[in-house]
């Protein structure tokens, strides 16, 4: 890159012990430029119409840096990548402030830079950049209300207000009509916030319905302790939705959770009750038969589901959630419970085990139970609604009777028939037990488990044992189950090395990944076998240079698990030994395979590179791709 800025190189220091090998970044630029090289065998790199390779690599490392909460080095990378990424130093700041509970960042600085930017965004944009500036007005507000400057926020709404059209490009996009809802939470009630809750709907429909459910999502995470503007605000969302001419379903259906939260259960059951007129009505018309409608959830398919039915208990579970159940009567309590299992029944084993849950959260575990009593003894989704009243009675401490549910769930699935519904059933519920402390009862559940035993079963395993698939499923919930139980050094590791034998020769692609990462890798660290960990990095890496793709979140994945262990200091030397050859190995497969996937290896690896190599590495990095990606694209195409 054109500028040069020094930083601190080395993080984590290898011990003495340690080969120490040649630095990351170099590894990782030679592998991108291996990887540019015209190879005859090579799929062609189509032009891109927003990134290239080299703007990639420079995004994601000031997003890593930014997220790290190295405030210069983000900053300067981003306020030099702007020619190719206009809005990039107004998202470092946002990305900046957004993390600046969880980091060193200093709110004085972030002030100070947003200050700097003040005089030219508030420069008349030329016709083709009013979008572009809107969006910076926006970014700009957003960081100041992350670091508590409210007045600031409000001026660069103001600002943003002056341009032609600016709401009607920032409503309808998801991610902007979100950082709109934590302003004007955060910011309270102001003539304009004001302007915008009362028309949201009238100029904006659906979009605009969001952005009141996102506000007033907002104002409860605040405490007890919170201001008085944050009550008036949600009363403001209230008022607007409680007066307003709502036209489609999905305005009613937020509607009801804005009043929810408002704790006026009364309403939300007259607002339910409209929804439910407004079906009835489009079926005798038949403007609407839902109900025949092929119902998917899952890749499972759903003949027994009513669609209109689902759609009224999601939005009421959804009410319940948002709403202060402790703040309502007892007999609106009672109401919603008879409504919630009216409509729990009239579906299938899916939507049932939804409202057995919510029933739980009002405190009426035995209308849970009734719903998922009725489920039909055919419907291959009864094991959902046990799974989750048995979850529910365990959160409400009854013990005996989640063991008693389970049983009878256990002997549904073997009267059901097939290996399906007693697998889906035995590990649903051996889940439930170990996420509530009981890894016990998780191995309990296992043993009762009996496999194939056929003849095809017993040719395969006659000279010696093999697992399958379902083997697989159970020895993760038995090695997450027996690290809660501080099991013996020798029984995990044994188990550990199986596992990763059969999950190499069983499993390929993304389950191989995610079987070693998130059954395997992920318990081992939380319980601190940093040994076990190291003996399965090849692995671990093998299985991410053979993926096809998701190629930089899987790589994410693994480094954001293995980030915590290193800056604590946990790994000696020869560990670290290992990581690093275990990232060298993967960028050299990358680079056979073509530029996007080293590129996308490298960014999804730069975590990691933080936490061994420091800043500095990174900035070599952005450097790079700065000065060479031009070359690095037109050499992938000759």
């Amino acid at each position: 890159m054109s500028r040069t800025v020094e930083y601190e190189t080395k993080r984590v220091a290898p011990s003495e012990d340690a080969a120490e090998p040649g630095p990351l970044r170099e590894q990782a630029l030679a592998a991108i430029r291996r990887a540019a090289q015209p190879q005859a065998d090579a799929p062609p790199l189509h032009r891109r119409h927003v990134w290239q390779p080299d703007t990639w690599l420079i995004r994601s490392v000031w997003q890593t840096l930014a997220d790290a909460g190295d405030a210069i080095p983000a900053l300067a990378i981003a306020q030099q990548a702007a020619a190719r990424d206009t809005l990039a130093p107004a998202r470092a700041l946002y990305r900046l402030a957004d993390n600046a509970a969880n980091s060193t960042t200093d709110s004085a600085g972030l002030e100070a830079a947003l200050g700097r930017m003040q005089d030219r965004l508030f420069e008349e944009p030329a016709p083709n950049q009013a979008i572009t500036r809107s969006e910076e007005l926006l970014l700009a507000a957003a960081t100041a209300a992350r670091i508590d400057r409210p007045a600031l926020a409000c001026t660069f709404l103001e600002r943003l207000d002056q341009l032609p059209a600016s709401w009607d490009h920032l409503f309808p996009h998801p991610e902007w009509r979100s950082l709109l809802a934590m302003i004007t939470a955060r910011v309270g009630l102001h003539p304009l916030t004001v302007v915008l809750v009362q028309s949201s709907l009238r100029r904006f429909g659906e979009a605009g319905a969001q952005y009141l459910q996102q506000v007033t999502e907002q104002v409860a995470q605040a405490n007890d302790s919170a201001p008085p503007h944050v009550a008036r605000l949600l009363r403001r969302c209230v008022e607007t939705v409680r007066y307003a001419t709502l036209t489609t379903m999905h305005s009613h259906r937020v509607a009801i959770a804005i009043l929810a939260r408002a704790g006026l259960a009364d309403e939300v059951m007259s607002h339910l009750n409209t929804l439910e007129r407004v079906q009835d009505a489009r079926r005798e018309s038949g403007i609407s038969l839902r109900k025949n409608d092929q119902s998917l959830l899952r890749q499972v398919k759903r003949p027994q589901a009513d669609a209109d039915v689902d759609f009224l208990v999601y939005t009421l579970q959804e009410a319940v959630r948002a709403m202060p159940v402790h703040a309502i009567t007892r007999e609106q309590r009672i109401e919603l419970s008879r409504r919630l299992t009216t409509l729990g029944v009239q579906s299938d084993g899916w939507t049932a085990a939804g409202a057995a849950a919510t029933l739980i959260e009002l405190g009426a575990p035995k209308f849970a139970a009734e719903v998922v009593e009725r489920i039909a003894p055919g419907d291959p989704t009864r094991s959902e609604g046990a799974i989750a009243l048995v979850e529910g009675l365990l959160s409400l401490g009854d013990n005996e009777r989640a063991a008693a549910e389970s049983e009878k769930a256990l002997e549904w699935a073997r009267e059901f028939g097939g290996e399906n519904a007693v697998r889906a059933t035995t590990w649903g519920l051996a889940e439930v037990y170990l996420d509530h402390g009981q890894p016990e009862k998780t191995l309990d559940l296992l043993a009762t488990r009996t496999h194939a035993t056929g003849f095809m079963h017993r040719l395969r395993t006659l000279f010696q044992p093999r697992w399958d698939d379902d083997d697989l499923g159970d020895n993760r919930l038995r090695l997450a189950a027996r690290l809660r139980q501080n099991a013996s050094g020798a029984e995990i590791d044994e188990l550990v090395r199986e596992m990763s034998q059969w999950a190499v020769r069983l499993l390929e692609g993304e389950a191989r990944i995610n079987y070693l990462i998130d059954e395997m890798i992920e318990p081992l660290l939380e319980a601190g076998r940093t040994d076990l960990v190291m003996e399965l990095l090849p692995a671990a890496g093998d299985a991410l240079a053979g993926g096809t793709g998701r190629h930089a979140e899987h790589v994410g994945r693994l480094a954001a698990l293995l980030v915590p262990t290193i800056t604590r200091g946990n790994l000696t030397g020869s560990d670290l030994l290992r990581v690093r050859t275990m990232l060298v190995r993967l960028w050299q497969a990358d680079a056979q395979r073509g530029l996007w996937q080293t590129v996308y290896g490298v960014s999804g690896s730069l975590p990691l590179l933080l936490a061994l190599e420091g800043p500095g590495a990174l900035a070599d990095l952005a450097r790079a791709a700065e000065d060479e990606g031009a070359r690095w694209v037109d050499g992938e195409q000759e």
